[in-house]
């Protein structure tokens, strides 16, 4: 009170007639003015997710004619932003019964999970380790320019070349086959690559008639020398780019269950190519979506 007394005589004698209570919020309205803060920040937030991957769309689309594969992911990505961003404006959303927003909170809550789940598997098959004293190498198709390697495939074929140099007894598989616009098949092109980069053609094993991962992988273990390695575990690695070793290696360990015989044992690694960051993202959930296809056909065990 001497405060509001002092503050008086300092406004000329004026009567300042304050009240104590407006200085006091009651619980009520405390609580009322931190939703609003909440609704306010979390609108922003889903409006800038929304911008960036809408952004993201933009750039993957303009630097690659909108061919994608999963590109309208993003749109769809940047819409559902919008829509939790904004949902407390919706007239529609507060005329849903209470019961039915609580199932669907629960259904998209464990889509996310079993998203983020997969997305946890993905970056564990990029962080792995290559294994060592390996028999073999097998490297994936990924595309050709021309009859040359893809930017993508050349990192595939570096990751394998470092290795097969710094271990000579390793020998190579090169797989793919030769898609409707190539001129050669993607096997023929990788294994020139190598020859050139100084890899002895002896050293090199072709299979190029595969479309598929599981193709790849099935057609190649049929070229393996097995009767050479029945006395020790045959150590076979899988040189592809990072975001897809996790799912090579569950086909591989699926197929090498109906391809090697019994009594053979064998061990499989992979061997995580690098690949464009900015890129990663997209390739990431393109992925998740191979991985459900994958596994609704049986190729993953």
């Amino acid at each position: 009170m001497a405060l509001l007394r002092y503050y008086s005589s300092f406004c000329g004698g004026a009567a300042v007639n304050l009240d104590l209570h407006n200085f006091r919020q009651s619980p009520c309205e405390a609580a009322k003015h931190a939703t609003r803060k909440y609704k306010i920040m979390k609108k922003y937030i889903y409006t800038l997710l929304a911008l960036l991957s809408f952004l993201y769309y933009l750039w993957l689309g303009f630097h690659n004619s909108f061919r994608m594969s999963v590109l309208p992911f993003w749109i769809i990505l940047s819409a559902l932003f919008l829509l939790l961003g904004y949902l407390h404006r919706l007239t529609l959303y507060h005329k849903i019964p209470a019961f039915m927003k609580r199932v669907l909170k629960i259904c998209f809550c464990a889509c996310l999970i079993f998203f983020l789940f997969i997305e946890s598997c993905i970056v564990w098959g990029i962080s792995r380790d290559t294994g060592e004293n390996l028999d073999y190498i097998l490297v994936l198709g990924a595309g050709l320019n021309g009859d040359k390697p893809s930017a993508v495939l050349e990192m595939r074929l570096e990751k394998a070349r470092l290795y097969l140099q710094e271990h000579p007894q390793a020998m190579v598989i090169v797989s793919g086959g030769q898609g409707p616009t190539e001129p050669v098949s993607e096997a023929e092109s990788m294994k020139n690559w190598l020859v050139e980069k100084g890899i002895p053609d002896s050293r090199i094993i072709m299979e190029d008639k595969s479309t598929t991962t599981a193709e790849n992988i099935r057609y190649s273990f049929t070229l393996m020398d097995m009767e050479a390695s029945v006395q020790k575990p045959l150590n076979i690695g899988i040189a592809t780019s990072n975001f897809h070793v996790f799912r090579s290696l569950c086909i591989a360990r699926h197929i090498g269950k109906e391809s090697f015989p019994s009594g053979q044992s064998y061990r499989i690694y992979g061997l995580p190519a690098s690949f464009p960051p900015l890129l990663l993202p997209h390739y990431m959930v393109r992925e998740f979506f191979t991985i459900c296809v994958d596994a609704l056909l049986g190729n993953l065990g």
